[in-house]
This record gives structure tokens, sequence and C-alpha cells, in this order.
């Protein structure tokens, strides 16, 4: 998907301490590989005007290569879904993660205009479906994504 390191956005939610906790150490993970990684979380602390933590996404988006999403949870994360709207008019290259191995949504677990917005899924799953569309990539819960994750990105 991408042929050298990049600038990836992470959109993801962030509002527990949980969900910062999981993607600062995603960010992490792919900044050991050598990509650039904007995360909202990180880049907007301190800030207090939404204003300003808006622009600054934007600022994110705006020079960003590819977006990755976190689709965990019952419904995506608003400010998330934004994010691959913006991030899909762009023409950016969208990978999906959803780690979350219950089923909701339309479509694979998910909101289909999210799914479809994205050029590939890696998608934790309990019960296998017998047919995988080659935009998808399965995953047992508890599994070390990371690897196949950054196959996918690079």
């Amino acid at each position: 998907m991408l042929d050298r390191p990049s600038w990836i956005y992470i959109a993801a939610p962030l509002f527990t301490e949980a969900e910062q906790e999981f993607n600062a150490k995603l960010a992490q993970r792919l900044k050991s590989a050598g990509h650039t990684v904007f995360l909202p979380q990180e880049e907007t602390k301190g800030l207090t005007q939404t204003e300003e933590i808006f622009k600054r996404c934007l600022y994110g988006l705006n020079h960003s290569h590819l977006v990755l999403v976190i689709l965990d949870g019952a419904d995506a994360d608003s400010g998330t879904c934004f994010e691959v709207g913006f991030a899909y008019a762009k023409k950016l290259p969208i990978v999906g993660l959803r780690t979350d191995f219950r089923g909701t949504g339309d479509d694979w677990g998910l909101n289909l205009m999210l799914l479809q917005s994205c050029n590939h899924v890696l998608l934790a799953q309990r019960n296998l479906p017998t047919q995988i569309p080659p935009n998808i990539t399965l995953i047992s819960p508890g599994e070390d994504y990371v690897p196949i994750l950054l196959k996918i990105i690079e």
C-alpha cells in the first residue's frame, strides 16, 4: 500500500484510559517500524480550545499518507467517522483495525459505510464465514496483529 515509511494518522476513540493506552502502544509499534505517526491524543495534548483541536487534527489528516482507523466497540466513534470520511474524500488509503470480536453493524460486524471506505480491514472474528472478501484479513482475538498490519501498510 505504501512504498516507504510514511505519515500515518490514527483515527480512534480516545476518551477512556484504556483507549488512550491502546492507541499509544499501537503508535509506538508503528514508530518503531519507521513510520511517522499522528496520534490526536498526543498532538492535541494541552489544547483546550475546540477550534484549535479541530485545526490540529485537520493538519494531521491533510499531511498523512494513510489513515489507520480503529473500529472497536458497538458503534464507531463519531469523530473517527468524520476522520474516515475526510480521508476517503481526499482519496487517502484507509486501513481498518477491529480487535473487538463482537458482531455488530451491517456487514462483517461493521457499519457498511465504514467497511466500504477502507482499502483493507484487519478483523478479529470467532465465527468464520465461508467467503472472505479479499480486502479483509481475519485475525484471532488476542493475536499480535501489528506484523500483519505493517505488511498491509507497507
